[in-house]
C-alpha cells in the first residue's frame, strides 16, 4: 500500500498533464524533447539517446529480477559507449549497493550528475551521503528512498518548467 500511495501523487500529475499510461510504465516527454519513463516500481528512466535508453532498460530489468552481475555488466557498457550517462551512473551505483560493494555504489551515486536537471543531480548527490551512513539499511530500502527522492526533484523541476511557460 505505501508503494501506490508513494507513487499516486506522480501518476496523476503524469495523467493531468497529457500523457500516456500502460500496463508497466508511464510516460511523458518535456518541453525540452526528452522524454522521462517511470516503472509502477518508481524507477525512471530518460529515453535518449537510443541505444543508452536500450541499454538502461536493459540493465534496470536485471537489476529488477536481481541478476545483479548482468546489470553491472550492462550499466558498465552504458558507460563505456556514453561516458556520464544519468541512468547508467544511477542504477550501476544502486547495482554496487545490492551486491555489497556500498562504499563503491555511494561513491558513485555521489559523482551523479545530470547537466539538464539541477534539483536531481542535487538530490541524488544529497540522498546517497545521508544514506551512506545507515550501515542499517538494506539495499532495497536504499533504493526505494533513492527512487522516491529523484522522481520528487524531478516532479519539482518539472512542474516549475511548466509554471516559467506559462509565465
Amino acid at each position: 500500500m505505501e508503494r501506490i500511495t508513494s507513487i499516486l501523487p506522480v501518476l496523476l500529475l503524469l495523467i493531468c498533464s497529457g500523457c500516456m499510461v500502460t500496463q508497466s510504465t508511464v510516460g511523458v516527454s518535456t518541453t525540452s524533447g526528452r522524454g522521462v519513463w517511470f516503472s509502477t516500481y518508481g524507477d525512471m528512466l530518460y529515453s535518449g539517446p537510443g541505444p543508452a535508453y536500450s541499454n538502461n532498460r536493459q540493465g534496470l530489468q536485471e537489476l529488477l529480477n536481481n541478476n545483479y552481475e548482468a546489470a553491472e555488466k550492462t550499466f558498465a557498457t552504458t558507460l563505456e559507449q556514453y561516458p556520464g550517462n544519468p541512468d547508467a551512473v544511477y542504477y550501476l551505483g544502486l547495482t554496487l549497493i545490492y551486491q555489497g560493494k556500498r562504499e563503491e555504489g555511494f561513491a558513485l551515486l555521489r559523482q551523479f550528475r545530470d547537466p539538464l536537471r539541477y534539483r536531481i543531480t542535487q538530490a541524488v548527490q544529497w540522498w546517497a551521503d545521508y544514506l551512506e551512513k545507515k550501515p542499517e539499511l538494506t539495499p532495497k530500502k536504499i533504493h526505494d528512498v533513492m527512487n522516491k527522492n529523484r522522481v520528487e526533484a524531478y516532479n519539482k523541476e518539472y512542474r516549475e518548467r511548466r509554471e516559467r511557460l506559462w509565465d
